[in-house]
């Protein structure tokens, strides 16, 4: 339970940290601030959780120069954002993000620039801040780690039921 707990907060802190991120990377390209919004009501943004996951589990240890680091976190990302984006859309027949406005887009689910971002926020994640977070997490004693993630996981989940249905509706 203890490690699964490490796994869920984990997935919550990268999922807050993608959003923030996502809304500096806006400020920086399009010169307006937005707030971390997304599906869900909460300010976290789970795609970035799941690919902050997935890109510490294939690429930490694998990539040992930073441009096959930049390289494939930019390719798993997108991979993975193209996916997510076509699961919505035929979910919940609406799509969240649509980047047909922007050049080097693909059927207006990913961008170039999106992916070169990804490709950034790989390199700093495997390099940077997951050691970090993994250090800070791994001080948490097994209790206290076992409740927080637990009820934060109920949290979510209430937002994620809340969430669908007024999509659904």
């Amino acid at each position: 339970m203890y490690v699964i707990g490490r796994y869920i907060l984990l997935f919550l802190i990268y999922s807050f940290l993608g959003g923030l991120g996502e809304m500096i990377f806006r400020l920086i390209t399009e010169r307006q601030l937005y707030g971390i919004h997304g599906f869900l009501h909460l300010p976290i943004m789970p795609i970035y959780g799941f690919g902050a996951l997935l890109i510490v589990a294939v690429m930490r240890g694998r990539a040992k120069h930073s441009i096959l680091l930049f390289l494939g976190g930019a390719l798993l990302a997108t991979m993975l954002e193209f996916i997510a984006n076509w699961l919505i859309e035929i979910i919940f027949h609406t799509r969240i993000w649509d980047y047909s406005h922007k050049a080097f887009s693909f059927d207006g689910r990913v961008s170039l620039d999106n992916s070169i971002g990804f490709g950034i926020a790989a390199v700093l994640l495997v390099y940077l801040i997951h050691p970090f977070v993994w250090r800070a997490l791994q001080r948490i004693p097994k209790q206290p780690t076992i409740i927080i993630a637990t009820l934060l996981l109920a949290i979510v989940l209430v937002d994620i039921v809340v969430s669908v249905i007024e999509r659904l509706s």
